[in-house]
């Protein structure tokens, strides 16, 4: 009985090793393919149609080998931001119920080798860049006027923050503190909270350094009240873009 019990509590281990080990995309198995897949997702930057070819992919701080702080499931969906040294970076703009170690703005650097795409297998083996076709739509940022935005003020630091792309897609989050609205069940204060993405579009110059974007999607990720580390976390809208439709940057 005993050495059946051993039998069986191996081949679960192995059952599970297995399924959580995951296949690289498209049969990779020499370097030159790897150079070849990483360069066609070249052309899937800042793009929603890939995803990963397994559960459990790691999720790095930089592009190489380095500290591991979340997990992209094969369920989960992401932007690809940028591509180097053999890693893509990306941001899930949805986390799958399945999925224990990703979030909703997770953004961090996943070995190329286990990100696919939905091309054909002629499209994958062709030279010629792909149509806009399950690319996303996109407006002409100037150059140096994309990156990193936040508006910000209030003793209880409440701020939005999003990163523009040059495609004019962005995502985000809200946050705001209210650490003197506490409870019996949350002693550290209340934070409302909202994760987001979108696209600008018709960029409008209006002189050298300044112009109009239009809002042409805006798009607030589902999320439940609920309360960790003693903080009670209240779902809440994108704060200063909810109700615009026109910006200038």
């Amino acid at each position: 009985m005993k050495r059946m019990a051993i039998i069986l509590c191996i081949f679960l281990i192995i059952t599970v090793i297995n399924s959580a080990v995951a296949e690289k995309a498209r049969g990779i198995s020499s370097d030159a393919a790897s150079a070849y897949h990483f360069s066609h997702l070249k052309q899937h930057l800042f793009a929603s149609d890939l995803h990963g070819t397994g559960n459990y992919l790691k999720v790095r701080e930089q592009p190489k080998p380095s500290n591991v702080f979340g997990h992209l499931e094969q369920a989960d969906q992401f932007i690809l931001l940028d591509l180097k040294n053999g890693y893509a970076k990306v941001v899930v703009t949805k986390s799958a119920d399945t999925s224990p170690d990703s979030w909703v703005g997770l953004t961090g650097w996943v070995d190329a080798d286990y990100l696919d795409c939905g091309c054909s297998d002629a499209q994958y083996s062709s030279s010629s860049p792909l149509s806009a076709t399950g690319v996303l739509d996109s407006t002409e940022i100037p150059e140096g006027a994309t990156g990193a935005y936040r508006f910000c003020s209030g003793a209880g630091a409440w701020r939005t923050e999003l990163t523009l792309l040059p495609s004019g897609l962005f995502f985000g989050n809200f946050t705001d503190s209210d650490m003197g609205d506490d409870g019996a069940t949350y002693p550290n204060g209340t934070q409302y909270f909202c994760d987001f993405s979108g696209q600008f579009n018709d960029w409008q110059p209006i002189n050298g350094y300044s112009g109009t974007l239009t809002l042409a999607a805006l798009t607030p990720y589902e999320a439940q009240d609920h309360l960790k580390d003693g903080i009670r976390y209240i779902a809440s809208e994108p704060y200063s873009l909810e109700n615009c439709t026109t910006f200038i940057l």
